[in-house]
């Protein structure tokens, strides 16, 4: 500690440049841990082994441009001609070198037709899917057990920012590259890739093929599965984020047991909090608003009840309504929760049933939240809604007549995904990216499964 208080003093003394005074003090630092544990090296040598290498040969539909209203073509569409065969490549890890569970990102494996696995003694094997969950893009794989390695699963709860990590995959098919930084971040939410997210943010530099790959603390243990890149695209900088191990690991246990994620519902739908919200309360500035409670759900039993705010959910902060429902989407289903509520003034710890989701009545209940955008009448997809968890993007519930959508072909229960080619996956996603839209653009939806496109004009 001494020795780092002196470097530091004499960088601040030559006037160093606070980046390079960050990049020097992380080499100490990394010089350190190697020294403690033997060195980086062997960090390495025991974590390379269980990174493996995805080759995915794929088959998906081209998507097809759904003709304006009045212009549908009555031939039925040929099948065969709307297909495309891909390939493609990532990473995954071994979690269980026994049995021959693979974990993985689902974008590198989806739609995939054969994936091959190869590990780092030069042995490649068949995979197959066991059971994917688009909510977080992860994917469990089975290969043959045999004497696989396995890399040791650490405590990602524990992760710290400033902790150094190393991620470990296969950028541009190059396998078993490792880059090392700190962790930068923790409970990153809202960053429009999916779902449900709750990620680690990282500094250790990431490329297209390190998806599905490991992402190790100083020690060798697995803390996160690396998922995405934000920045690139002309800039000199990118940001990498990475699943936290204990929300992959619960959730590839449910896919091991049931072939998918269940996902819980506690009878609450809840809303931003928002500045100067009517609903806000002095000393809380973040948190979930309760919308709509659902009759005959264990919220109803305690007192909970519109204009509550919800500012914890199993002793983790909750800071908007996506971070409650990924909190929630986490809690096994059958079980309780800690949930604490602001209401009338008072602060109140609550035990709340996590409900299957969902039964026929509360579907009706648990409508889009609906707004008018464009001329259609959306919402996103929710608790209640059978897609929820499984599409990425914003439903359509009405369509007015009268409306330039109604002519361009738009349809109730069609999905939104995309506008030219940007994702979309909640309403306030969609209005911004309208804003931005000139003209004429291309409003990218999925129709009873089928993706596909339609042409828009203002």
């Amino acid at each position: 500690m001494k020795t780092l208080r002196r470097i530091i003093g004499v960088l601040v003394a030559l006037n160093v440049p606070i980046c390079l005074q960050v990049a020097v003090l992380l080499w100490f630092v990394a010089l350190g841990i190697g020294r403690s544990f033997g060195s980086l090296a062997s960090v390495l040598q025991k974590v390379r082994p269980a990174v493996v290498a995805l080759r995915v040969v794929g088959e998906k539909m081209a998507p097809i441009e759904f003709p304006p209203r009045g212009m549908e073509d009555p031939m039925p569409l040929p099948s065969p001609v709307t297909k495309e065969t891909f390939q493609t490549g990532g990473s995954g890890v071994i979690v269980d070198g026994a049995q021959g569970y693979v974990l993985t990102n689902n974008h590198v494996v989806e739609n995939a037709v054969s994936i091959d696995v190869g590990i780092s003694d030069g042995r490649h094997f068949r995979a197959r899917l066991v059971g994917r969950d688009i909510g977080t893009d992860l994917a469990l794989l089975k290969i043959e057990p045999h004497d696989l390695p396995a890399v040791a699963v650490g405590n990602s709860d524990h992760a710290r920012v400033g902790d150094v990590v190393i991620a470990v995959g296969s950028p541009f098919g190059l396998e078993g590259t490792a880059t090392m930084d700190i962790v930068s971040a923790v409970m990153r939410t809202e960053i429009g890739h999916e779902a449900f997210e709750d990620y680690l943010q990282i500094d250790a530099q990431i490329n297209r093929g390190n998806s599905g790959g490991a992402l190790v603390n100083a020690r060798g243990e697995l803390i996160g599965i690396n998922t995405v890149i934000a920045g690139g695209r002309g800039q000199n900088f990118t940001i990498g984020f990475a699943i936290p191990i204990n929300m992959a690991m619960t959730i590839q246990q449910e896919i091991k047991t049931r072939g998918f994620m269940r996902r819980g519902f506690t009878g609450v739908v809840v809303k931003d909090l928002r500045p100067n919200d009517p609903n806000d309360i002095a000393g809380v500035s973040l948190g979930a608003v309760v919308e709509r409670v659902i009759a005959g759900s264990s919220a109803v039993a305690h007192g909970i009840k519109m204009g509550d705010i919800i500012v914890q959910v199993a002793n983790k902060p909750v800071r908007s309504a996506a971070e409650f429902m990924t909190r929630i989407s986490m809690v096994p289903v059958g079980s309780k929760v800690s949930v604490l509520v602001h209401s009338d003034g008072k602060k109140r710890l609550l035990a709340l049933d996590v409900l299957a989701l969902a039964m026929e009545p509360e579907r009706k209940a648990l409508r889009e939240q609906l707004g008018s955008i464009g001329g259609l009448i959306v919402g996103d997809i929710l608790p209640g809604n059978p897609l929820y968890g499984t599409v990425r993007g914003v439903q359509v519930s009405e369509v007015p007549q009268a409306s330039g959508s109604y002519a361009a072909g738009i349809e109730p229960g069609d999905v939104i995904t995309g506008i030219d080619g940007v994702r979309i996956t909640a309403s306030d996603d969609l209005v911004r990216r309208l804003e931005q839209a000139g003209p004429q653009y291309r409003l990218e939806i999925i129709r009873d499964g089928l993706p596909g496109w339609v042409r828009m004009s203002r």
